[in-house]
């Protein structure tokens, strides 16, 4: 099986990426880990014995502080990711350990779903499958078609208040077009947030984008987290004033800032 092993397209100095990024190429070493106390190969038993018979390497995780490993310590050990794709070919024994090796190192990324959730945050390359990049694609698509088929129920001002919450832009007054462009930025770049705020309570939609346009446009301000109205502190962070407007005792002064809103 044949496996590539990408590197993450990241901002670098130059403003250079993918094909044009010319950066040093990046050596990855088995080390030690602190946890185990034991070399980090990305070996099972059963791994280290079928591919050391195989190669006749020394592929123990043993760990001696003392003196150098055997084949971990060696030059031959070393993997070398350049900034460009390389493919190893797991039907060769060396090809296979190097791919293990590289699963169990903090800076390759094991999938690129992994590495989009985040769970890779020193990666530098990444571990490619073509058929895991059209699922993901696939996913991302499913998605979009979600939320456009939700899209379609919304009213303008739904809109306008998913905009304040998910942009944090006041686009209160501006016309449809214009609103319709931000909405469908948001489906491109957070689609699962818009379905998020789009499925959820109506009222506390509209009183969550109110607290954050009533902010935007100081009506309420803030001193460090807490939230103000007048000089008089109405709740210690933005959630608790959501709350405090969601509360029906509090629907004299949410009217007064709201009526202020729309002027």
């Amino acid at each position: 099986m044949t496996v590539e092993v990408k590197p993450v397209d990241v901002k670098r100095w130059h403003g250079k990426a993918g094909k044009e990024a010319f950066g040093q190429p990046t050596t990855i070493e088995v080390l030690c880990d602190e946890k185990t106390g034991k070399y980090a190969t990305g070996l099972s038993p059963e791994d280290e014995e079928r591919l050391s018979k195989l190669t006749g390497y020394d592929l123990s995780d043993r760990f001696d502080v003392t003196k150098p490993h055997p084949y971990w310590s060696t030059q031959s050990a070393r993997i070398k990711l350049p900034n460009h794709t390389v493919i190893f070919d797991t039907q060769r024994p060396q090809d296979e350990i190097k791919v293990l090796n590289l699963k169990a190192s903090k800076y390759v990324a094991n999938s690129l779903r992994e590495l989009e959730e985040g769970l890779w945050p020193e990666a530098t390359h990444v571990i490619h499958s073509e058929e895991e990049e059209v699922n993901i694609k696939a996913t991302k698509v499913q998605k979009k078609m979600d939320c456009m088929k939700v899209l379609m129920n919304l009213t303008k001002d739904e809109k306008v208040n998913l905009v304040m919450i998910l942009s944090a832009k006041a686009v209160r007054g501006r016309s449809e077009n214009f609103v319709d462009v931000e909405i469908d930025r948001i489906i491109e770049e957070k689609p699962a947030e818009f379905l998020l705020y789009a499925k959820m309570d109506k009222q506390e939609v509209y009183t969550r984008a109110a607290v954050l346009e009533a902010i935007h446009r100081n009506i309420l301000t803030k001193e460090g987290a807490a939230i103000l109205y007048m000089g008089d502190v109405l709740a210690t962070d933005t959630e608790e004033a959501i709350r405090y407007f969601m509360n029906p005792q509090n629907q004299k002064l949410k009217l007064a800032i709201l009526d202020k809103l729309n002027k």
